[in-house]
């Protein structure tokens, strides 16, 4: 049995943002993700914003489960009514060419990002997406803000929500954390969801890589940090959901979450990291003649270590 990640479809639409139209864009960035989150086969929404102020390029990637449904959300009057609302703040250039097209797997792109993973009760799912959608239309406002990811629980089995929030310096998104505007929101969502936990990935990953750019010369590839993060940070979660939850629950929402973070923060600095490095430092920078052999097999393996992971967790937060 041959193993490989699973395949999605992506749509990505490059847009330019008359500078003047920026708020108005952030109120419809929560309209489409509010509207595009209810339809079948949707996986995630990432919208990510110009690198430089002076920037007035976007990119919004829409994945789906499979072509078809990427497919049904592109002929479906609700998008073609949105995306004619949008039409309103592009320049007429970007006007001209507003469409989707199909496009590989990327990452964000940025300095710092907030991972958040949310467990959601499911008879308040609805509001739920309503509630996220008025959170991310005021922090899209906020200075510093690069961009967002959501995934929502598979084909609307589970309940765990993961979002990844990026700004460009942790001071700028120190200051929407800490904001009175997101605090307000916070409390508005406290009955939807029954557990919050986050995480900060400052890129590259902090020094955890710096062994091997010292010894290789350089880092290894995004999509390879990325992978070996997820790899430790899932089982950490889970330890935290079963055992670290009932506890922090008991607590204020913003308690409840430091501990969670301090907790995982150090279990990932010391000892996951140090031993998933070490363990699969072959495979993240692999020698030069071997490089395209050894990526492959070494991402196999991984794959396989992420099976094995949710196999061993699979029925284990309901025992």
């Amino acid at each position: 049995m041959s193993l490989s990640p699973r395949k999605t479809t992506i749509l990505t639409t490059k847009i330019q943002i008359r500078p003047e139209a920026k708020k108005e864009f952030a109120n419809w960035q929560a309209k489409l993700h509010a509207l595009i989150a209810t339809f079948p086969g949707f996986a995630s929404l990432e919208i990510l914003s110009p690198a430089t102020t002076s920037d007035l390029d976007w990119v919004l990637m829409q994945r789906f489960d499979d072509a078809e449904s990427a497919a049904n959300w592109r002929q479906s009057p609700e998008r073609k009514t949105i995306y004619e609302e949008l039409k309103a703040y592009l320049t007429e250039e970007s006007k001209s060419k507003l469409q989707d097209t199909e496009a590989e797997d990327t990452h964000l792109q940025g300095n710092v990002t907030e991972v958040f993973i949310t467990r959601v009760n499911p008879s308040q799912d609805k509001a739920y997406r309503e509630w996220m959608a008025k959170i991310h239309q005021v922090e899209a406002t906020f200075p510093g803000f690069k961009g967002m990811y959501v995934q929502a629980p598979s084909s609307g089995r589970g309940q765990n929500w993961i979002t990844l929030l990026q700004f460009d310096t942790p001071e700028n998104l120190d200051h929407w954390l800490n904001s009175t505007e997101r605090q307000a929101i916070l409390q508005e969502g406290e009955s939807l969801v029954t557990s919050l936990d986050s995480h900060r990935v400052v890129s590259p990953y902090g020094g955890w890589f710096a062994s091997l750019a010292k010894e290789k010369g350089k880092l290894p590839p995004l999509w390879k940090q990325t992978m070996i993060i997820l790899l430790v940070l899932f089982p950490i979660v889970m330890f935290e959901f079963k055992y670290l939850s009932p506890w922090t629950n008991l607590l204020n929402i913003s308690l409840g979450t430091f501990i969670g973070n301090a907790i995982s923060v150090s279990l990932i600095s010391w000892p996951m990291m140090p031993i998933a490095i070490w363990f699969l430092g072959w495979w993240l920078s692999p020698k030069e003649e071997n490089s395209q052999r050894i990526t492959f097999w070494g991402t196999l393996l991984v794959l396989l270590l992420y099976l094995i992971e949710i196999a061993l967790f699979w029925n284990w937060l309901n025992k």
